[in-house]
């Protein structure tokens, strides 16, 4: 984990600094001590500051999770299309699965970590897509039922940006692999 991914652990020891500057100053009347201590504080302003400003790789491919499942949800098939690879052999599955199926408004998604392989070159993303669909086949709308999803995708950076090159769904319960369009 990056220093970046977390202010807290570095903004927390600035404040223990702090405090024993202050207490210092406060026993000894050191100016150099009342210094340290506003600026130990100061600090940890800009480690929250630092935060918002430095996207990791890692919170990149979680931005692009949810921008991707949002856009999923919203049917915008363009902008799922763009989040894929032109090599990976699932954007044809994807463009006529979404024609198909209607993701709900109570989608949520939960259960995302991200790990690096092959010296951060492929990143691997896992999440837990949980919402009510509804499926249209040949003109008849099935009911609307609530469906339990896992997943698995494998990013790599193409152009600057992160890209789909694989997806693997996984059965909710025990995380073996199942097809991609099972009704599982």
């Amino acid at each position: 984990m990056l220093p970046t991914e977390n202010p807290w652990p570095a903004a927390i020891a600035l404040v223990c600094v702090a405090i024993v500057c202050f207490g210092r100053f406060g026993s000894r009347r050191q100016l150099s001590s009342l210094i340290g201590g506003i600026l130990c504080l100061v600090l940890v302003g800009g480690c929250f500051v630092l935060d918002s400003l430095v996207l990791t790789p890692s919170e990149q491919v979680v931005e692009n999770i949810y921008n991707l499942t949002d856009a999923v949800q919203r049917q915008d098939v363009p902008k799922v299309l763009n989040y894929f690879s032109n090599q990976a052999p699932e954007r044809e599955v994807v463009r006529t699965t979404l024609e198909k199926v209607k993701v709900q408004k109570d989608l949520r998604i939960s259960d995302v970590s991200v790990t690096f392989k092959g010296a951060g070159s492929v990143a691997v993303s896992h999440f837990r897509a949980n919402a009510s669909i509804t499926v249209n086949v040949a003109g008849y709308s099935g009911d609307v039922n609530y469906h339990p999803t896992r997943w698995e995708l494998d990013w790599q950076r193409e152009a600057g940006e992160w890209k789909i090159i694989e997806i693997r769904r996984l059965n909710p319960i025990n995380g073996k692999e199942v097809s991609f369009l099972s009704a599982q």
